[in-house]
């Protein structure tokens, strides 16, 4: 079983700094695509916060989050997804790219319902 195939409870105390990478590209002019890898929890959930506002202050009309290099998604994570989410972000699409156990984190805990989800980039920027 892979660190990412439950949802996890944060750790008690002062969390640990993990690795965590998010680099942005911009498939189109008003398209863009964050791709994040490395562990998303208690810890680096504002690294990846800051990064999807620093991109929807430049407006466009599609953000793709790309988790497909994540190996542990914690609450604090999914939190910052949510939020991002639901927040109706000026009008910015927001998909999220979440393939295999992850999409198992997002269906157990009913985010399924509420975020726009797909298994790859190309399926995310083709989804209408």
């Amino acid at each position: 079983m892979t660190r990412a195939s439950h949802v996890p409870e944060e750790p008690a105390g002062v969390p640990q700094s993990a690795p965590l990478s998010v680099g942005s590209r911009w498939p189109g002019s008003d398209v863009a695509v964050l791709a994040v890898s490395g562990e998303l929890d208690l810890a680096t959930a504002p690294r990846l916060e800051a990064a999807f506002r620093r991109l929807a202050a430049r407006r466009p009309r599609l953000v793709v989050i790309d988790l497909s290099g994540v190996e542990f998604l914690g609450s604090s994570g999914l939190a910052v997804l949510t939020s991002a989410g639901t927040a109706g972000t000026a009008g910015i699409v927001l998909r999220i790219v979440a393939p295999g156990s992850l999409r198992r984190i997002f269906t157990m805990t009913g985010l399924d319902k509420v975020l726009d989800l797909h298994d790859t980039v190309e399926e995310a920027l083709a989804a209408g």
